[in-house]
């Protein structure tokens, strides 16, 4: 894509295979501290790259909305077309704050396009007069951080950040369960933030925040992976990640994550007891799901090609 450039406040795995996928020079705008000076950062590196870059398509991603309301106002001077790529949140007030809702509402109607991971989400920005396309997340390409050795003593990889829509205490009661059948639970993402104790949970391992390349070595030496949301219309990232290793996935029981990743999973429900009985399976059943991954990766890489021409046709762009 030429003249397109794509921006983002937060480090996101789907930023990266986005602009990868799009042809966009992606920069990242991150700052860790005061949150007045990361917004103030963030404002001036944004409209600084815009003067530079003089770009014709701008893709962001909401969150953040300041973001994506900031380009907004910069349209009317330098008249490139603004793409959002919303997350759930950046389509639904997570918390059910109208005011909030209405702010959603209104930027995703003045934008010139809305990227979104499921029809459900497409649907609402078309009731309040938007446009929506329907892009899943681009496969990230990880391969690089494969290794050989492969952990078959029933390792369990639980992707997790300890967000609100995270049924991780009730994970932590399965991997209770578990544990008396020696399968060894492996917890990722920032344990503090909700406030628990390592100590009241001696049959779990805490990762914490880990860099790049060790969270996925750890992914690749995992023998199960589970990634949990209560979000009906959430496809959560770690699912993604672990299609690509090719590891046993056991996620939750909803519509979306039902009708997208339709091979190599096992659905559960949200109670100590299913999730055990899903993860037994899934690793019994572990070289079975292996295989249908494979076929199930050939099958979304011609999904993602399909998605990129949608949302360039939906742009006026044709590529050659």
């Amino acid at each position: 894509m030429k003249n397109g450039i794509w921006l983002t406040w937060e480090n996101q795995i789907r930023n990266k295979s986005m602009s990868s996928l799009l042809g966009a020079d992606l920069y990242v705008f991150s700052y860790e501290g005061n949150r007045v000076i990361r917004y103030i950062y963030c404002i001036i590196k944004t409209v600084t790259i815009l003067c530079k870059a003089k770009p014709r398509f701008v893709f962001a991603q909401n969150p953040s909305i300041l973001l994506i309301y900031l380009l907004i106002i910069f349209k009317a001077l330098s008249r490139y077309k603004v793409i959002s790529d919303a997350h759930y949140v950046g389509i639904k007030s997570f918390s059910g704050n109208k005011t909030y809702q209405l702010l959603l509402d209104v930027c995703n109607t003045m934008v010139d396009l809305v990227i979104v991971t499921n029809s459900e989400h497409q649907k609402h920005v078309a009731s309040i007069g938007g446009k929506a396309v329907v892009c899943e997340d681009p496969l990230p390409d990880i391969n690089k951080y494969c290794v050989n050795e492969i952990d078959q003593n029933k390792s369990v990889y639980y992707i997790c950040s300890f967000d609100v829509d995270e049924p991780y205490r009730i994970a932590f009661d399965a991997a209770r369960l578990l544990s008396e059948d020696n399968y060894r639970f492996y917890v990722t993402g920032n344990y503090k933030r909700a406030r628990i104790n390592p100590a009241e949970y001696d049959h779990i391992k805490f990762l914490g925040y880990v860099p790049t390349s060790e969270y996925y070595n750890n992914l690749y030496r995992s023998s199960v992976v589970l990634d949990l949301t209560n979000n009906e219309n959430c496809l959560v990232c770690g699912a993604y990640e672990a299609m690509v290793a090719e590891k046993p996935l056991v996620t939750s029981n909803t519509a979306s994550l039902k009708g997208f990743f339709t091979k190599g999973t096992v659905f559960t429900n949200h109670n100590a007891i299913d999730i055990a009985e899903a993860i037994k399976r899934a690793y019994q059943n572990r070289n079975l799901l292996k295989s249908e991954i494979k076929g199930w990766k050939e099958d979304v890489y011609c999904r993602q090609n399909e998605n990129k021409v949608t949302i360039l046709s939906a742009l006026g762009i044709c590529e050659s």
